[in-house]
């Protein structure tokens, strides 16, 4: 197959697309929707137009994606279901609305708590008209058209007006199969005055040691509405994480989201929430931890576009060895956004000479009533505190942990659940374990 292709791009670059392009015809040849082709066709025309971004574009200057590249990813047919044996240990314990994808597809045997669906809560597979409505924006970055190009798989989820939902629902999505790519689409749904948890998790079982998963979503929080968010991704450490999620709430809403970044070689996740409706309220918070050779990057854009809007931030990095992270931060204000508080943070702690952070905190205000603010702090654990430990009989190792373990957790105090904030708290303490040993 030849591929037309910008004389700008790399030899690697050019392969990984030619690759892309030719999973994205494999998936035409088998689609009967003539909607569906046309907008992967219009996806390919972007990508070969565009084509990836490199570190001379100032989003991407921390971040080489030649790793990347190098993997020859294409969609494979799912492997044999693990067991529920084999999974169990990874899961939330706790009861839950849990829809398991294995290898991007849907798997029944491994979801649960179908008796716990009300009639409010709506939910779509894989060919789910709903999905097929979002379109990338032409801005958007080139992950987000690779979604659009190879898209197949998508969850809807809708809760009707005044729902609220007892328990979680739980999206988790599995790897089994190494150089798999995974490609979910989601859209989710908050109806007015309804109240949702939303708990995802990406994990890689045994065998799947090098995978690039590649997600879009898009949440919609109604008059009203309130809605929770946790995402854990803990991928095998030679994968690849991008996770595009965009937030809409209109007037009153309440949105608490949270990240927990713990794998893959290179990671990034971005939100954009956009504050449309007066006294809407929006919390994010993130975990990043890397160690190795990781790039563990977290952004997001907040985008105030009304009055009377609050914004909250906390993130929080833990890097260890020659990893980096990157953070960057937008609040945007709207001239009409009068009365506007926002405020973001981001510290960072570096157990090592050779761990690096990028941190980039902005703001850029049109109003001339608002209270906004921003910091950042990057530096190496204070001597200080480990003396004072030393002193009282713990051990430099021993003290070491509980420091780091103490800055690290401090994003998860917004998870009031006691049985989600204990299992989520464990994760990140595996891998502090794992890298302080």
């Amino acid at each position: 197959m030849t591929v037309a292709v910008t004389p700008k791009m790399s030899p690697a670059a050019r392969q990984m697309l030619e690759r892309l392009v030719a999973e994205s015809h494999k998936l035409n040849d088998d689609t009967q929707a003539e909607a569906l082709v046309q907008k992967r066709q219009e996806a390919e025309k972007r990508l070969l137009a565009k084509g990836f971004p490199t570190r001379k574009d100032e989003d991407w200057q921390y971040t080489s994606l030649l790793p990347w590249m190098q993997h020859a990813f294409e969609i494979k047919a799912p492997s044999a279901e693990p067991s529920l044996e084999v999974l169990q240990p990874h899961l939330l314990p706790d009861t839950a609305i849990r829809l398991v994808f294995v290898d991007g597809v849907f798997s029944e045997n491994l979801s649960a708590g179908f008796d716990l669906i009300p009639e409010a809560l709506s939910i779509e597979m894989a060919d789910a008209d709903a999905i097929q409505t979002i379109a990338p924006k032409a801005e958007a970055d080139a992950f987000e058209w690779i979604n659009e190009l190879v898209l197949d798989q998508g969850l809807a989820l809708r809760l009707e007006d005044q729902a609220a939902l007892e328990v979680p629902v739980y999206v988790v999505q599995v790897q089994t199969q190494s150089e798999q790519l995974t490609n979910l689409r989601m859209q989710v749904t908050v109806g007015e005055n309804a109240e949702m948890t939303l708990i995802q998790q990406y994990l890689c079982l045994e065998g799947a040691e090098s995978v690039f998963v590649n997600d879009l979503a898009h949440l919609h929080l109604a008059k009203h509405a309130r809605l929770k968010q946790v995402v854990m991704q803990d991928l095998s450490l030679n994968s690849f994480y991008f996770n595009h999620q965009y937030f809409q709430q209109a007037e009153a809403s309440d949105l608490s989201t949270i990240y927990l970044g713990l794998g893959a070689e290179i990671s990034r996740h971005q939100n954009q929430v956009a504050l449309t409706g007066t006294h809407a309220e929006s919390e994010q918070n993130s975990i990043g931890f890397g160690a190795g050779k990781q790039i563990v990057d977290s952004r997001t854009e907040t985008l105030h576009q009304v009055a009377h809007c609050n914004s909250r931030q906390l993130h929080k990095f833990v890097l260890d060895g020659q990893a980096r992270g990157v953070f960057n931060g937008m609040i945007y204000v709207a001239q009409d956004a009068q009365k506007t508080d926002g405020q973001m943070d981001n510290k960072n702690l570096l157990l090592s000479n050779d761990a690096k952070m990028d941190t980039k905190p902005q703001l850029e205000i049109y109003a001339d009533d608002v209270k906004c603010s921003h910091g950042c702090a990057s530096g190496q654990m204070d001597e200080n505190q480990l003396f004072y430990a030393q002193a009282r009989g713990i051990r430099k190792a021993h003290a070491k942990r509980l420091i780091t373990q103490a800055f690290l957790l401090e994003p998860l105090e917004a998870v009031s659940n006691v049985k989600w904030h204990q299992w989520l708290a464990t994760q990140v303490m595996r891998k502090l374990d794992q890298a302080m040993k």
